[in-house]
């Protein structure tokens, strides 16, 4: 993990120390002074670390009073992840009726993992456009620079040197998003009908990008404590796969986040078998609580780890802006990308970097930290609340989307009872080429629960209680009104 800020590690201490019960619910919590005295901290310290406390929802300010901790959630269990045998699958035999990201013709806050336009910086990005516009010279007129424009690429390597994960600008290049990065690293690395390692479940998108790539896929068990590398070597070793394709922080859909030791075994299997992997890591920077954790890519010394990111779960869907480190294949990878497409727009990237050169991207980025802790929290306390017995809900810590199981649900009944009533949700059969996730479906929570705009007459509160309406139906003893799926 990254080093922490010492308001962050002081903070996280009074989240441990409220998490195993030792500050209950209702606790009062000491005065600012006597903090600063406590800990050896200066006045701004301990104002900071009641102000993270605060945004994040651990505690409140009761005037004239002073701090308490908040109300918490009850603990649930998370979702149980099963161990099979590894096995080379078609993903296209087994994709759902609807393909693996099914689409839908409205709008719902719950269904695609983005954050809400209200937590997005849109003043500071359309000032940074403008000064952009201001500035532009005749390189407007001609194509991109196919690797990407050199003021981007430098920009991103100074923000992400401030993240201790440190490369070169030459190293880098500019991609449309982050499932453009990999399907490149994809094409680069592989060929039509080449098998493909992935984590169960694994992201619809991916699953589908496979699909239209005629690749094969073999899952490998994931659970709370990440991959099983064993299983995963021993398809190396056998030379199963020919490339891997994870999510290595805050995965979607699980929210499992892999370890400093894991992470770095992967970059050690990869070179030992000059396997690539293909890390998809587009919620690298959406940590819930102080700075990232640090990519497969920081430990690999072979080249053979391929790093892909974007702004779209960070910043804004809509710039269609990502990278990618392709480190062994980097020629190959340019190659294929100058083949392709005449480059990234221009203007978008020059004003993403000014806005990174600003410094209002770090600030952007802090502060959605603090908003999605705060959300992610009162998500599972809602689906909690109002959920039956036995719910298990995922506890991520990162990302934007929950995991949420109910042994004996059936998933892709509620997704089209829900689609039925303009709610979108992703069913788990939508995330694995096998059926073990049927009671499993997610939601995104990157949506203030009350929020009402232009995007959503209903706010994602109301939709998340009608959501939970149904469960309750599916679990009654009369379910008169239950109607098996239609097969397409």
């Amino acid at each position: 993990m990254a080093k922490m800020t010492l308001y962050e590690t002081l903070a996280q201490d009074y989240i441990h120390r409220i998490q195993i019960g030792e500050l209950p619910s209702g606790s009062r919590l000491p005065a600012l002074r006597v903090l600063a005295k406590q800990h050896a901290v200066s006045m701004t310290t301990a104002n900071k670390t009641y102000a993270y406390l605060e945004a994040t929802g651990w505690i409140f300010a009761q005037p004239q009073s002073g701090f308490f901790v908040s109300q918490q959630a009850v603990e649930t269990e998370t979702p149980t992840m099963p161990t099979f045998k590894a096995a080379k699958r078609d993903p296209k035999s087994h994709t759902p009726t609807a393909g693996y990201n099914s689409k839908v013709d409205f709008f719902c806050p719950l269904g695609t993992a983005m954050l809400a336009p209200s937590l997005q910086p849109k003043t500071q990005l359309k000032r940074a456009i403008k000064r952009s516009t201001a500035r532009l010279s005749d390189k407007m007129f001609f194509y991109p620079n196919i690797q990407g424009e050199q003021t981007l690429r430098r920009a991103l390597a100074a923000h992400f040197y401030k993240e201790h994960f440190a490369f070169q600008a030459e190293e880098l290049t500019i991609t449309h998003g982050c499932i453009d990065a990999v399907r490149l690293a994809l094409e680069t690395t592989t060929k039509v009908g080449d098998t493909i390692a992935i984590s169960s479940p694994c992201f619809n998108g991916l699953l589908d990008l496979l699909v239209s790539l005629s690749r094969n896929v073999v899952e490998i068990t994931s659970t709370k404590d990440g991959l099983d590398l064993d299983k995963l070597e021993q398809e190396m070793k056998a030379q199963r796969i020919q490339a891997c394709l994870f999510n290595s922080t805050h995965m979607n859909p699980s929210g499992v986040s892999l370890s400093i030791e894991q992470k770095r075994r992967l970059a050690e299997l990869a070179a030992a078998y000059r396997i690539p992997i293909i890390e998809d890591d587009v919620y690298f920077e959406l940590s819930h609580y102080g700075k990232p954790p640090l990519p497969i890519k920081h430990w690999d010394h072979s080249g053979y780890v391929i790093w892909c990111g974007s702004f779209s779960k960070s910043l804004a869907e809509g710039a269609r802006v990502g990278w990618c480190l392709p480190g062994y294949y980097f020629n190959a990878y340019l190659q294929r990308q100058k083949l392709e497409n005449y480059g990234v727009n221009y203007l978008m990237q020059t004003s993403l970097a000014e806005f990174v050169y600003s410094g209002e991207y770090r600030t952007h980025i802090n502060k959605t930290r603090l908003n999605l802790s705060h959300q992610i929290q009162q998500y599972r306390q809602l689906l909690k609340d109002h959920l039956p017995d036995g719910v298990r809900i995922s506890r991520p810590e990162g990302g934007l989307v929950l995991w949420v199981q109910l042994p004996q649900l059936r998933g892709d009944w509620l997704e089209q009872k829900a689609k039925a009533e303009a709610i979108d949700i992703r069913s788990g059969a939508n995330f694995s080429t096998h059926s073990f996730y049927q009671d499993c479906f997610r939601i995104n929570c990157g949506w203030p629960l009350d929020e009402i705009d232009q995007y959503n007459a209903i706010s994602a509160r109301t939709q998340l209680l009608r959501l939970c309406e149904l469960v309750t139906q599916y679990f009654s003893p009369q379910k008169v009104f239950l109607e098996e799926p239609k097969i397409q």
